[in-house]
């Protein structure tokens, strides 16, 4: 397949897709422009005739579409069907999923908690991490899924992203014992419904590293509370950094992760920066499942 490039610098890629994403997407996802043309015709109507949205909700933007229906493999009726689960999931979480903005990046809760790279994995996809220690408990935990969600809504901008999917790493470095209480079966619950129901987007892996033996039980009911897909997909490494170096190549890690790349991360409020000149966009994006 084409080669993934190293980037020096990040940047929101809402170009078409590029060469490589064009071979996953045909390989993966059924993305054919007979598969494109029947399919976004067939979710119009499917959206139209659909008793349990707004009439008001706009149906028409292809690019928000698209975003469902490389998620179901360009099947109509499974995208309809994981748009009204994602709407349903937005209203039930509506004390933290919010109308989430862009402007949710510049002075984002949980500050150097999150971090994008600036580059892609070696399978093109986008790799967020998640450090606890910087979580302080002046923010509520249901409150670092704000932040999350902006990230998550402004990487959907990007075809590639919606086809080759996202990686997390969740960094479980110098957690103290107060956030560890925090881990409740509710909040594992929460967490796995966020992951396996309402993520508008593929999610690849999960990556735990760095973990507590203390927080064993919460991690073991969290991936058990996963359907089979998912659950093969979180991955428990603790400190041993060579498993995490199986899943994502090593040119693409920071160097704390034993990794070859410097100056390779980017934190949320750097995002904003970044995203800002796609406000219109994103907006545009986010009317069509804007809850009231």
């Amino acid at each position: 397949m084409t080669e993934i490039a190293l980037e020096k610098f990040f940047r929101l890629e809402v170009e078409d897709s590029s060469d490589f994403g064009k071979e996953v997407a045909l390989k993966e996802l059924r993305e054919t422009p007979k598969n494109v043309l029947t399919g976004l015709k067939r979710l119009k109507y499917l959206l139209e005739n659909e008793t349990n949205i707004p009439k008001d909700m706009p149906k028409n933007n292809e690019i928000w579409l698209m975003n469902f229906l490389r998620l179901c493999k360009f099947y109509p009726e499974s995208a309809k069907e994981k748009i009204l689960c994602h709407l349903e999931l937005k209203k039930k979480f509506s004390n933290f999923l919010k109308n989430s903005e862009i402007i949710d990046l510049k002075d984002p809760k949980g500050k150097n908690s999150f971090y994008v790279l600036k580059q892609r994995d070696q399978l093109g996809r986008r790799v967020i991490i998640q450090k606890i220690e910087y979580w302080t408990s002046a923010v509520d935990k249901y409150e670092l899924f704000c932040t999350f969600d902006a990230i998550i809504n402004t990487l959907r901008l990007e075809p590639d992203t919606q086809i080759n999917g996202i990686v997390v790493i969740m960094d479980m470095k110098n957690m103290s014992f107060s956030q560890v209480l925090q881990m409740t079966p509710n909040f594992a619950k929460t967490l796995t419904d966020y992951l396996s129901a309402y993520l508008p987007l593929r999610f690849k892996a999960y990556h735990i590293i760095n973990n507590p033996a203390i927080l064993q039980p919460f991690i073991k009911l969290a991936i058990q509370l996963l359907n089979e897909k998912y659950r093969q997909r979180a991955l428990v490494h603790g400190k041993d950094m060579k498993k995490l170096h199986r899943h994502i190549a090593v040119d693409c890690l920071p160097e704390c992760y034993g990794g070859c790349g410097k100056d390779v991360e980017v934190e949320s409020s750097e995002l904003f920066d970044i995203a800002k000149m796609y406000t219109d966009d994103f907006k545009t994006f986010q009317e069509c499942e804007r809850i009231h």
